[in-house]
Parts: structure tokens; sequence; C-alpha cells
């Protein structure tokens, strides 16, 4: 999708250069999901963990990144659904500005757990460099930036684009509906049989689902791991299974996979073009 984006000129659009943020970031976590992985799957790898507090602390920044982009997808999109009379909020210039603002609040956000001990470091359950669920006060700030926050605001927004195109649609067949005035060298003349715009009640359909899958995956995506900072509290007597720490795990990277191909589902020009070139190779 992302060398599609960049070898066709016509896919070079505002609304891909915030998606192509969102395939990039997620391709940063494949590559720090792989390393842990491999560290972790060694046989020695309860002493074999080079670096890992930095590996935890970047870890951790990639997975505030992921979702923050996500929320910088809905902000494009209200600019261009209810705010499109804004043109300065059109431009790739803002736009950018708020890519380099979800790196920021990536990096700046993982810096909250560095300042709580021992939060960042070798999780046994799982194997891996992580912001551990086991410390209370660095995985609440952590599942706070990278899962509630954004969750609060994506929610909102799409509820916001949703109620801007219904009003929208209602408004055009309002005006289609009233009688038109037609008038003459000789006198105003009163259409009885006006032309009459039905609603787009498929493309509010469509808008709906999208929306709904979009925040389902994100909330699915990090329930398992708010359900581990949870349990450490509520029951401090009994730990969790280990196999949750991993289906935890498995869970965000399988979420973000499914993103990228809701994200790629939804846009018919790249779909199209897709299929295109598999039908020129097969």
């Amino acid at each position: 999708m992302l060398i599609i984006i960049i070898t066709h000129r016509k896919c070079r659009t505002i609304t891909n250069l915030i998606t192509s943020n969102t395939i990039v970031l997620s391709m940063i976590y494949s590559i720090f999901q792989l390393n842990s992985d491999f560290h972790g799957l060694q046989s020695n790898w309860l002493t074999n963990q080079p670096a890992c507090f930095f590996r935890a602390y970047c870890y951790t920044a990639v997975c505030i990144s992921v979702p923050t982009s996500y929320v910088v997808q809905a902000i494009s999109r209200l600019f261009f659904s209810v705010f499109y009379k804004h043109k300065s909020l059109l431009t790739y210039r803002t736009h950018i500005y708020l890519i380099i603002l979800n790196y920021l609040i990536a990096i700046l956000g993982a810096l909250g757990p560095m300042f709580v001990p021992n939060a960042y470091g070798l999780e046994i359950e799982s194997r891996l460099c992580l912001n551990t669920t086991k410390v209370f006060l660095s995985s609440f700030l952590a599942v706070t930036i990278a899962y509630l926050i954004p969750l609060s605001i994506i929610i909102p927004i799409y509820g916001i684009i949703f109620l801007h195109a219904q009003k929208s649609t209602n408004r055009v067949t309002h005006l289609n509906t009233n009688p038109v005035l037609e008038f003459s060298t000789t006198a105003a003349v009163i259409m009885t049989t006006p032309k009459i715009i039905i609603p787009n009640y498929k493309r509010e359909l469509k808008l709906m689902r999208n929306i709904i899958i979009l925040i389902m995956i994100l909330t699915t995506a990090g329930l398992p791991y708010l359900i581990l900072v949870i349990w450490q509290v509520i029951t401090k007597e009994i730990l969790p299974p280990e196999y949750l720490y991993l289906l935890a795990l498995i869970i965000i990277t399988g979420c973000f996979s499914i993103k990228m191909i809701t994200i790629f589902s939804m846009n018919k020009e790249i779909k199209n073009i897709t299929w295109h070139l598999i039908r020129k190779l097969i």
C-alpha cells in the first residue's frame, strides 16, 4: 500500500499522507516486535537481553504512536468533513504538523514511565522488554496515553462527522422538497412537482459501519492490557496467568494488522490500483 502511494502520483493526497503515517508506524512496531520475539525465543533469553531498558522505552513509544496516528486520521477526516470551509486546515502543512505532533506525543509520552522505578525492563511472563503491568503507576500512565485518551478523542470526532453528514443530507432534502418559484416575464409560476433528492442513507450507513469497525479494533487492541493493569491492582495475591501476558501482545499485534487491512479496504482508489496490478501479474 505504501509503495502504491509513493509510485502513483494521483495517490499522493493528504488523506493518503495521513494513511502512510499509520503504515510507517505500524511497520516500525512490527520491527520492534520481531526483534523482541527474536530475543525472547533464544535459549538464554533470561540473561541475553541487550539494551533492555532502551528497547522497552522504544516499544512503549511505538505503542503510543500507532493509536495516536488513528487520532490524526480522525482529526483529518473532521477537517475535510466539517471544517472544509477553513482552507488552511486542508493543506499539506497542517497535516505535516499533525504528523510531527504524533511523533512528539509518542516520544514524550514514553518518557513518563522512565521515572517510575522498575517500570521498564524484562517481563518474565512475556519474555519481552517493555513497560511491565506489574507496576501500576507506569502501566496505567501508558495505557491512558496509548489507549484511553485516543479512544476518548476518536469516538466523539467520528460521532460529530456522522451527525454532520446526517444533518447535511437532511438539509439538502428539505431544500429540494420545498416548492420552487420560477419567474417568467408575465408571472411567477409555482412548481407543484419539485425534484426530490432522496437522502443518501447508504452512504451514512457505510460511514457509520466504518466508524464502528475502527472503534472496535482500537478497543479490542488495548482491552487485554487494560485487564492486566486492573488485575494487578484488584487481586495482588493472585497473579495473572502467563498466557494472558502473551495473549495481550498477540491481540495488540493482530489488531494493528487488522487495522491496516481495514484501512486498505476503505481506500477505494488504492484498492482498485492493487487489483489492477494483480490482474496484470496473473
